[in-house]
């Protein structure tokens, strides 16, 4: 659980939070707390977390996420489950995120507030924005997400393994694509949720596109690097390209040939770039499996 200046509504979260849950032996509660200046932390520990992580200062959701992330590996936790502190999703509905997973369906578990089309207690415009980075994740992973924002989901073990978010803002679309990529089974169930109108993380519409755009783009970059910079330099190519076929027609305005030229060497040094780039990313991959592999054999030798 993520909690940022949630005193008033953290404990009653918390309290809500089932501690038996069928084919489940154990339920451990851990909130991470990111950089809170009120009562937050007396507020969780009085409700009954069993772990309080605490930041120093705010970092973001991204960091946050991560930290609980690492912390619940730490715990050798079988499945973990990421709640908002502000109780925004009904928790009721853990079960239904982590049956999927118990049964071998999934690997990550999404609940989804949009499964049926915007409800009548959520803002038009905020719906619009939302389905907005939907659709270009989804086009982007080429798997139909009906709601990549919400932060209620269920991870298995596997899964929160091989997790890597290297962005401190947020990590909600981040960590779609990144599993995806990874060939991890992604799937969705409907869930019902109070809307909150003072988000935490949206302070500007401008500024969370922006950032959110840039997640998106270098998560691309870095798990799909010959499509990304292959796009790119066709694009320069075929500027470069229409430039010179406009210029050899005698009606047309002449445009500079070192100009034209020049964008289809760029275009073929871009290609060139995703190339090596798509070899680096591949060893590193390589590298990082191979360190986890390690660490588990390490793990059931000290059992």
């Amino acid at each position: 659980m993520l909690a940022y200046n949630e005193e008033e509504r953290i404990a009653k979260t918390i309290m809500r939070i089932p501690r038996k849950i069928p084919n489940i032996d154990q339920v451990e509660i851990l909130v991470v707390n990111d950089g809170s200046i009120d009562n937050t932390v007396d507020m969780a520990m009085n409700a009954g977390a069993d772990k309080i992580i605490s930041h120093k200062t705010n970092l973001g959701v991204g960091a946050g996420f991560m930290t609980g992330i690492r912390n619940s590996i730490s715990l050798r936790a079988d499945i973990v489950v990421t709640v908002d502190a502000d109780g925004e999703a009904n928790i009721d509905q853990i079960p239904d995120l982590i049956n999927p997973i118990l049964n071998n369906q999934f690997d990550v578990v999404v609940g989804t507030r949009f499964w049926k089309g915007n409800p009548s207690t959520y803002k038009k415009l905020n719906y619009f924005g939302n389905q907005i980075f939907t659709k270009l994740v989804s086009f982007v992973a080429g798997h139909k997400f009906t709601d990549t924002q919400t932060g209620f989901r269920a991870y298995s073990k596997d899964a929160i393994e091989n997790i890597t978010v290297v962005n401190d803002f947020t990590y909600t679309q981040e960590v779609l694509l990144d599993l995806h990529f990874k060939k991890f089974r992604i799937g969705e169930t409907p869930i019902s949720f109070k809307h909150r109108e003072d988000s935490r993380l949206v302070h500007s519409v401008t500024r969370y596109t922006i950032r959110s755009l840039s997640i998106i783009s270098s998560t691309l970059v870095y798990h799909r690097p010959i499509m990304a910079f292959g796009l790119f330099g066709i694009l320069l190519s075929s500027v470069g390209i229409i430039s010179k076929l406009i210029s050899s027609i005698p009606i047309f305005i002449e445009i500079n040939s070192t100009l034209s030229s020049g964008l289809i060497l760029l275009g073929a040094v871009s290609f060139m770039i995703g190339l090596f780039a798509h070899v680096v990313f591949k060893r590193q991959a390589f590298s990082e499996k191979d360190l986890l592999e390690r660490i588990r054999r390490l793990e059931k030798f000290k059992e």
